[in-house]
């Protein structure tokens, strides 16, 4: 039975079955007004002349035009949401190993707009980043394996007015994929209430599958670190949540 569950998780990083689940997803949202996704076509277009599961992706751009509860200033009313992601793989044991390469990216770079329908103001902007660490050195201070952490490039250089800006907390949070992305944009910016696609979409079968599997590949393994007979080398309940004591 183990080594069933295994052979599921390394087939989920198959290219073949990555490439499945990409034109599937592709097909579920084409209909939908969201945004430009014009770089996962592209990537479609290039997996069959990939010989590793490798994957650099920037802007996909997710379009929203209706306040944000919470956002500030309140005036903003229109935002642009571009998530960019990388995953490359490493040769290690998955069963021991975190074998998702250092050169892991996730960042969402936002702009945010006071629109009156004629024009649209500056934009204000907004940056998030999920990182995963690397251990090179014993850090200052707690860090998660994998963290969301706020700033980066994208907001080097600006006026930060009276806004203080800190590098702490990390939050900790497992990696993500574009597809639990994608799910972790849409069920945390798109109210529901406003934009019904998103509660129909979750309830696609196929959607479902897709985001499954895509939990399988990359949650599965960091959540074990909370099983007591977890032996796994890297994901360990210390190492992605240091906050614990045992």
């Amino acid at each position: 039975m183990n080594w069933l569950k295994g052979k599921e998780q390394m087939d989920n990083w198959s290219l073949r079955n990555f490439r499945q689940d990409l034109s599937k997803f592709l097909e579920l949202i084409r209909d939908y007004q969201i945004g430009d996704f014009d770089s996962l076509y592209s990537l479609q277009g290039k997996i069959d002349s990939l010989d590793s599961f490798k994957y650099e992706i920037k802007d996909i751009v997710f379009n929203l035009n209706k306040r944000i509860s919470g956002t500030m200033p309140e005036t903003l009313n229109k935002y642009k949401i571009s998530l960019a992601n990388t995953i490359s793989l490493v040769n290690k044991d998955y069963t021991k190993n975190d074998i998702v390469d250092k050169d892991y990216l996730f960042e969402l770079n936002i702009d945010s707009f006071v629109s009156t329908g004629e024009s649209d103001s500056k934009p204000y902007k907004n940056c998030w980043h999920l990182d995963k660490h690397i251990d090179s050195s014993e850090p200052k201070y707690t860090h998660p394996t994998y963290h969301f952490h706020f700033g980066g490039d994208y907001l080097e250089g600006l006026d930060t007015g009276d806004i203080s800006i800190f590098s702490s907390p990390r939050l900790p949070h497992p990696p993500m994929d574009f597809f639990l992305g994608f799910h972790f944009i849409i069920s945390n910016f798109y109210s529901a209430r406003d934009f019904p696609f998103v509660n129909e979409l979750k309830e696609k079968y196929e959607y479902r599958q897709i985001i499954r599997r895509a939990q399988e590949r990359l949650w599965t393994p960091y959540f074990k670190a909370f099983d007591s007979a977890n032996t796994h080398q890297d994901f360990t309940i210390n190492k992605i949540f240091p906050l614990y004591l045992d």
